[in-house]
């Protein structure tokens, strides 16, 4: 008897139901193709990319560039260096732990570097000192 009535329901259900193709999760394949245009890379070290920097209103503007190559949606945590002559020498970072980027999907972001009272070096070089990518288990 009980069984008569699931089969019941769910044949009201499927009456009831909107035609067409069911909509079904689908995983992202291959590499974001943004049209972010960043400028020359600099450094490259697993899904991502620093561009150079430029100089703007008395601090430097680094664009970046993560692009999450998994399988699985990631969190990222990246420190990037930026040194040069006089002394110039700053760490930023940035920390994707709030918005996890799905697979095939990018990020990109400028942070701004600022070392007081040091000058802006023309030629900066870029290092990316901690790269931590954390994939979310399904």
């Amino acid at each position: 008897m009980a069984q008569d009535r699931i089969s019941a329901e769910i044949d009201e259900r499927r009456a009831a139901a909107a035609s067409g193709d069911p909509i079904t999760r689908s995983t992202p394949t291959g590499m974001a193709q943004g049209s972010e245009e960043c400028g020359q890379q600099v450094v490259v070290s697993g899904d991502v990319t620093v561009f150079k920097p430029r100089p703007e209103r008395g601090s430097l503007t680094v664009p970046l560039s993560i692009t999450n190559s998994g399988k699985e949606r990631a969190f990222y945590l990246v420190e990037v260096r930026i040194t040069g002559p006089g002394g110039f020498d700053a760490t930023v970072r940035v920390d994707t732990g709030a918005v996890g980027l799905y697979p095939g999907t990018s990020w990109p972001t400028e942070l701004i570097v600022k070392d007081p009272g040091k000058p802006l070096p023309k030629t900066p070089v870029v290092s990316i000192v901690k790269n931590v990518k954390r994939e979310l288990q399904s």
